[in-house]
């Protein structure tokens, strides 16, 4: 099974960003885009998904969108921020943290 997880950092405050939608949508070689997972982040900022993946979801590539305009209710510059990234193996872990702020982002992959 592969993991996908993220860790969502308030850059603002040092916080953990719990609370914040993420929606991931998984897209076909043709374009195709449909849902694959959607939820949100733990009191702790974290998102643990276990997938089974097949061999045609491999092939994919992946949109991870965190809704972080609903999170900060101050005025913001970034609504959402967009990560593209792809899941090759069935059974590696997969693991995006994130630090946000209400004007940036900074993200890295992490093994």
């Amino acid at each position: 099974m592969a993991i996908f997880s993220s860790h969502l950092l308030d850059a603002t405050n040092g916080s953990h960003a719990g609370n914040v939608e993420v929606v991931i949508f998984q897209i076909k070689k043709n374009g195709e885009k449909k849902l694959f997972y959607e939820t949100k982040s733990d009191s702790a900022g974290r998102i643990n998904q276990e997938f089974e993946l097949s061999k045609d979801d491999c092939k994919c590539e992946y949109e991870m969108i965190c809704k972080t305009g609903k999170y900060f209710s101050e005025k913001k510059i970034i609504s959402e921020i967009n990560i593209k990234f792809r899941m090759e193996d069935q059974n590696q872990k997969y693991h995006i943290p994130i630090i946000i702020s209400k004007n940036s982002y900074t993200v890295w992959w992490s093994k």
